[in-house]
C-alpha cells in the first residue's frame, strides 16, 4: 500500500521557480529535489526516476538564481521559459580571458585595460543592444548532433563552426564601476550567454572580459522573490508554489483577455 505522500508525489504535476545556489549545474539540482522528495516519502533514489524533472533554461554550475522547474506534465511548459525574457545582474573583470568566458575555467590571455573608462564601457554597451548575433560559448548547454557543446570540447574533439544566432538584448546598464571590476543588469530575451556578451565587450574595448558572479534575478514572470529555497524543496512547499504559479497565470491571461476586449 502507497503512504498518502507517495501518492502526493506521484500526482505532483506543474511548475515552480527554485533559487539555484552556486556550484551545482542545473541538471545536478533536479537530482537534489528528487533525493529530497524521495527522502521525504521514504523510498530510495532507484524509483526516481519515475519523477519526471525539467527545467526551463541551464544555469551555468558558478551562477546562482531564477530556476524555472517542471515536474509531471508541468515538463511539457518549459520551452516557453526557454524562449522567455530574463534579467541578470553580472558582475564582471577586465583584463583576463578564460576559456569557459567565467572565473572557473583558464586563463588563455590577459591584456591592459587601462584604457577603458566607464563612459567608454557605457558606450560601448550600445552596440549589444537590441537584435543582435551572438555566438554562443562552446562550453555552453548548446547541442549539436544530439550532443552538448561543452561536452565535445571537454572531451578535446573537434568542435564544429558555429554560425551566430539572433538575440534580442532589451537593455544593459552599468550599474558600477571599479576597475579591473565593473556591474551590468541585462534584460533580454532567450537564447542569450551573458558569459559570451562579457568576452565580446572586453574585445570591444580592446582588452579581454571575462564573468567573475552571475546571477538571474527573474525569470519571467518569476522574480527571487518567487522562488523556493534549498530548505523549501519539501512536497507540501513545492504543491504550493505550484498552485501560486497556477493562480498567477490564471491572472496573467484574464488580464490579456481584458486588455484585448477594452481594444
Amino acid at each position: 500500500m502507497f503512504s498518502s505522500k507517495l501518492q502526493e508525489l506521484i500526482k505532483l504535476s506543474g511548475i515552480f521557480p527554485v533559487l539555484k545556489p552556486a556550484g551545482l549545474t542545473s541538471a545536478q539540482l533536479l537530482n537534489r529535489i528528487r533525493e529530497k522528495l524521495y527522502s521525504e516519502v521514504g523510498i530510495t533514489m532507484k524509483y526516481a526516476r519515475k519523477l519526471a524533472l525539467g527545467h526551463g533554461g541551464t544555469l551555468d554550475k558558478l551562477a546562482t538564481g531564477v530556476l524555472v522547474v517542471g515536474v509531471g506534465a508541468g515538463c511539457k511548459q518549459l520551452s516557453q521559459f526557454l524562449h522567455g525574457d530574463k534579467k541578470y545582474i553580472c558582475t564582471a573583470e577586465l583584463g583576463t580571458a578564460t576559456d569557459t568566458f567565467d572565473c572557473g575555467g583558464v586563463t588563455t590571455e590577459t591584456k591592459n585595460y587601462d584604457h577603458v573608462t566607464k563612459d567608454s564601457l557605457t558606450d560601448c554597451l550600445k552596440h549589444f543592444t537590441g537584435d543582435i548575433l551572438q555566438l554562443p560559448p562552446l562550453y555552453s548547454a548548446v547541442k549539436y548532433g544530439g550532443e552538448r557543446l561543452s561536452d565535445i570540447t571537454r572531451d578535446g574533439r573537434s568542435v564544429p563552426t558555429l554560425q551566430p544566432r539572433q538575440v534580442r538584448v532589451h537593455s544593459i546598464q552599468c550599474t558600477d564601476f571599479s576597475p579591473p571590476f565593473f556591474t551590468l543588469a541585462i534584460h533580454s530575451g532567450g537564447g542569450f550567454y551573458v558569459r559570451r556578451l562579457v568576452d565580446d565587450l572586453g574585445r570591444y574595448l580592446d582588452t579581454r572580459a571575462h564573468v567573475c558572479e552571475l546571477e538571474r534575478t527573474e525569470q519571467s514572470p518569476f522574480t527571487l522573490m518567487d522562488c523556493l529555497r534549498e530548505d523549501e524543496w519539501t512536497l507540501h512547499d513545492i504543491k504550493r508554489a505550484i498552485q501560486l504559479s497556477q493562480d498567477h497565470f490564471h491572472k496573467q491571461m484574464s488580464e490579456r483577455y481584458d486588455n484585448v476586449k477594452s481594444l
